[in-house]
C-alpha cells in the first residue's frame, strides 16, 4: 500500500540544513526589485501614448534581442521551475522530453514561421483570421477568437501561474490557508494578497507603458531570475560536495540512478520493445510538435514577432528565445530538482482496491471496496519534515482504482523547499524576487496580449469601429482590469500546476496540424479551424468524463489502470480531430478568391497555392528552396540539441559525447545560416486588406 523512495539525508551531505526565514536583507532585495520594474515601465510611459499599435506592438520598432529576451522571460513564471521539478524528480532528466519535444516546431518556427507572421503585418494572430479567410465565418472565428483566446487561454494561463506562486509563497513564509480579510464571498489568504499586490504591480507598468514597459521589464527580469536559479544550483551543489559529488550520490542508489539518464528511451526499431518511456517519447517528438496550438507560433511569440523591425529581426529574436529557452535556462532547475531526490523523499500511499473514498484526513483515508466488505483504512506515512508532507489526492466521494496513488507528496513543492533550506540571507531575498519576477513577466505579457484580443479583435472590429485612437487606449487599460480578474478566478480550479499544464496541452492537441496546413495549403478555410476547435474540445471533455472508453484503442504501454496516460490523450484528441477537419474542409466551399490572392501577394508563402491568382512578376519557388528549408530546420535542431546535451554530458557522462555534441553545437550553427532561404521579399508596407 505505502511505497517509499528514502533517499536518505546523509548521502553526499552531514545534514539536510533547516529551513531559514527571509532575514532583512531579503525584504531590502525584493523590495528594490519591485521599484526598479515598476520604475522601468514608468520611464517608458511616452512611448505608448500614440496609438494603440504603440500601446501593444511597440510601434513595430522591436530589436531582436529585445523581443527575443521577452519571449523568453514571458515563457518562465513560477510555475516553470515547479512543473520542471515534478518532471525531472518523477522521470529523471528524460522525463523533460516531453517539453523539449516542442524543439522540433519551434526552430521550424525560426526557420519558416517567424518570417511569414512579420510579413502578415497583422495585429494580432486573432487578427489573422479574416486575413487569410473570408466571409461570415471568418468573421465569427475572429469574434470567437478574440473572447476565447482571453478567457479559455490567457486566464487559464495565468491562473496557472498564480497558483504556483501561491504554491511558493505558502512554502517559503509558511503562509497558512488562514483568512485574514474577506469582502463579500471573496476570502483572502495571505498568498493571496502577495500575488495580488505584484499583480497589481505588474498591471499598472504595463498599462502605463504598454508593451514597451513589458518587453523592458521583461529583459530585467529574465537576468534576475536567470541568475538567482544558477545561484541556488550552486548552493545545493556546494551542500554536496561539488556537482560531481551529487551525482555520485544518485548513481550510488539504485532507485535514483535511472534518474541521471537523458538520452532517449527508444533503442530499437521494434514498437514492441519501447515501453511506456518510449511511447511518450516517440509521441512527443513525433507528434506534439505539430499537433499543438503553437505548432506556427504562440501568441505571445507572434506578438513579438509582429513588433519586430523587420524578417530578420523577427526570425534572430526568435532564434535566441529558442537557444536561450530550450538549451541555456533549464540545467539550473534541473541540477537542483536532481539534488532534492536525496533529501525530500518521495511517498506515495496507494490503495490496494478499487471503491469509494468515505473519508478523508490528515492521517487516514479510509476506501470502501467496490465488491462490499469492511472499509479499508489506510494510513498516511510521516515523511519526518515539517515542510515536506504527505497531502491527499483524493475527497469524500471520489472513485479510485487499486494501485492508485490516494495521497503523496508534492514534486513540485520540492523547488521553494530546497530554496528556503539551502540559501542564505540576501541570496534567498535574490530567489524570492527572481519568482516575483517571473511572475510578473508572464502575468503583465498575457495581460497586455489578452487586452490586444479584445480591443483589437472584438471591440475596435465589431463594437465601435472608427474612434479616436485615445478612446481605444482608454478601453485598452480598463481591459487589462478585466483580464486579470479573471485570471483571479481560474487560479481556483486546480491544485495542481502538472494537471492544469497536462488538460491544457490535451485540450489543444488538435489545433496544429490546421495551424501549420493554413500556410501551405489554399483550400484551408475559416471552418477547418472552427471544426479543429469543438472537435478537440468535445474530445477532451469526453477523456475528462469517461477515459474508460478510450483505453481499448491505444496500445498499451500508453494506459494505465484503463484509462489513457497524458501522452495516449494526445494521441486520442489528434486521431479524433484531423479527420473531422479534413472532411470539413474539402466539404465547405474555398476561401473567397479575391482574399486568397491578396494573402499570397502578401505573404508569399510555399506550398500548394496552384488556384490563386499570383502579383505580377511573381515567379514559382525552385525545389531547391524546399531543401534549403529543410536542411537549415535539421541544422538548426542539431544546433540546440548540441547547446542543450553539451553540459549534461559534461556533468552527468564525463564529458563521453562531448565531442559529438560540439560538432553538433557549431556544425549545426553554420550548416543552419547558409542554408537558410531568403523565402521571398522583405515585410510589404501595403495595409492588410479591407475586411469590411
Amino acid at each position: 500500500m505505502v511505497s517509499v523512495l528514502r533517499a536518505g539525508h546523509d548521502r553526499g551531505m552531514s545534514e539536510l540544513p533547516p529551513p531559514s526565514g527571509m532575514a532583512t536583507l531579503d525584504w531590502v532585495v525584493v523590495a528594490a526589485y519591485l521599484v526598479l520594474a515598476f520604475g522601468a515601465g514608468v520611464l517608458l510611459a511616452r512611448r505608448s501614448r500614440g496609438s494603440t499599435e504603440d500601446f501593444f506592438l511597440s510601434g513595430r520598432r522591436l530589436p531582436w534581442w529585445l523581443a527575443g529576451t521577452s519571449m523568453v522571460a514571458t515563457s518562465f513564471a513560477a510555475d516553470t521551475p515547479l512543473v520542471v521539478t515534478g518532471w525531472t524528480r518523477a522521470g529523471g532528466i528524460g522525463g523533460n522530453w516531453r517539453w523539449w519535444a516542442y524543439l522540433v516546431g519551434a526552430v521550424l518556427g525560426v526557420v519558416v514561421f517567424s518570417r511569414l507572421w512579420r510579413r502578415s503585418a497583422v495585429f494580432t494572430d486573432v487578427e489573422f483570421m479574416e486575413v487569410r479567410y473570408s466571409g461570415g465565418s471568418a468573421r465569427f472565428l475572429r469574434a470567437f477568437k478574440g473572447v476565447y483566446q482571453v478567457v479559455f487561454l490567457h486566464c487559464f494561463i495565468m491562473g496557472w501561474v498564480i497558483l504556483a506562486m501561491k504554491k511558493v509563497l505558502g512554502v517559503l513564509f509558511d503562509f497558512g490557508d488562514d483568512v485574514l480579510y474577506a469582502w463579500g464571498p471573496w476570502e483572502f489568504t495571505a498568498p493571496w494578497l502577495v500575488m495580488f499586490g505584484c499583480a497589481v504591480v505588474a498591471l499598472l507598468y504595463s498599462e502605463i507603458a504598454g508593451l514597451w514597459g513589458v518587453v523592458l521589464t521583461d529583459f530585467i527580469q529574465f537576468g534576475l531570475a536567470l541568475v538567482g536559479a544558477i545561484a541556488l544550483m550552486v548552493w545545493v551543489t556546494d551542500a554536496f560536495g561539488g556537482v560531481g559529488a551529487m551525482v555520485s550520490a544518485l548513481s550510488q542508489a539504485p532507485e535514483l540512478a535511472s534518474k541521471l539518464t537523458y538520452g532517449t528511451p527508444v533503442a530499437a526499431a521494434d514498437p514492441g520493445s519501447w515501453g511506456r518511456e518510449g511511447w511518450e517519447f516517440m509521441v512527443f517528438v513525433c507528434v506534439m510538435w505539430f499537433a499543438n496550438k503553437n505548432a506556427d507560433g504562440s501568441g505571445v511569440m507572434v506578438q513579438r514577432i509582429l513588433a519586430s523591425r523587420d524578417e530578420r529581426h523577427s526570425m534572430l529574436a526568435t532564434l535566441w528565445y529558442v537557444v536561450a529557452h530550450y538549451a541555456i535556462r533549464p540545467w539550473p532547475w534541473i541540477i537542483v530538482a536532481l539534488a532534492s531526490l536525496l533529501v525530500l523523499p518521495s511517498v506515495a500511499l496507494n490503495t490496494p482496491v478499487d471503491g469509494t473514498v468515505v473519508e478523508v484526513a490528515a492521517e487516514v483515508v479510509v476506501v470502501a471496496p467496490a465488491g462490499g466488505g469492511a472499509p479499508v483504512r489506510l494510513d498516511v506515512p510521516a515523511t519526518g519534515l515539517d515542510d515536506w508532507r504527505v497531502h491527499s489526492l483524493v475527497k469524500v466521494g471520489d472513485e479510485v482504482l487499486a494501485g492508485k496513488a490516494v495521497a503523496s507528496t508534492d514534486d513540485e513543492a520540492a523547488y521553494p523547499i530546497m530554496m528556503r533550506r539551502f540559501l542564505p540571507a540576501g541570496l534567498l531575498g535574490l530567489l524570492v524576487a527572481s519568482q516575483l519576477a517571473a511572475f510578473m513577466s508572464t502575468m503583465d505579457t498575457h495581460v497586455n496580449l489578452a487586452s490586444a484580443y479584445l480591443v483589437n479583435d472584438v471591440y475596435r472590429r465589431f463594437v465601435v469601429k472608427q474612434a479616436p485612437e485615445r478612446h481605444y487606449l482608454r478601453v485598452a487599460r480598463a481591459s487589462g482590469v478585466l483580464v486579470l480578474g479573471l485570471a483571479l478566478v481560474f487560479a481556483h480550479f486546480s491544485d495542481s500546476v502538472r494537471e492544469m499544464f497536462d488538460w491544457f496541452s490535451a485540450l489543444y492537441s488538435g489545433l496544429g496540424v490546421v495551424y501549420v496546413l493554413r500556410w501551405f495549403w489554399w483550400r484551408v478555410n475559416a471552418w477547418s479551424e472552427i471544426t479543429a476547435l469543438v472537435t478537440s474540445g468535445l474530445t477532451t471533455l469526453a477523456l475528462k468524463l469517461h477515459p474508460e472508453w478510450f483505453g481499448p484503442w491505444l496500445p498499451a504501454e500508453l494506459v494505465d489502470a484503463g484509462q489513457p496516460v497524458f501522452a495516449g490523450m494526445l494521441l486520442v484528441v489528434l486521431c479524433t480531430t484531423l479527420p473531422a477537419v479534413l472532411v470539413m474542409t474539402l466539404a465547405t466551399p474555398p476561401v473567397d478568391a479575391e482574399r486568397l490572392a491578396a494573402f499570397f501577394a502578401r505573404v508569399r508563402p510555399l506550398g500548394a497555392w496552384g488556384p490563386v491568382a499570383k502579383p505580377a512578376g511573381w515567379r514559382p519557388a525552385p525545389a531547391l528552396v524546399w531543401a534549403r528549408i529543410v536542411v537549415a530546420w535539421w541544422a538548426g535542431l542539431a544546433l540546440v540539441l548540441g547547446c542543450l546535451f553539451l553540459p549534461a554530458t559534461l556533468l552527468f557522462d564525463g564529458g563521453a559525447d562531448a565531442w559529438g555534441w560540439g560538432l553538433c553545437l557549431i556544425g549545426g550553427g553554420i550548416v543552419m545560416w547558409l542554408a537558410m532561404p531568403s523565402l521571398g521579399a522583405v515585410t510589404p508596407a501595403a495595409e492588410p486588406p479591407n475586411l469590411d
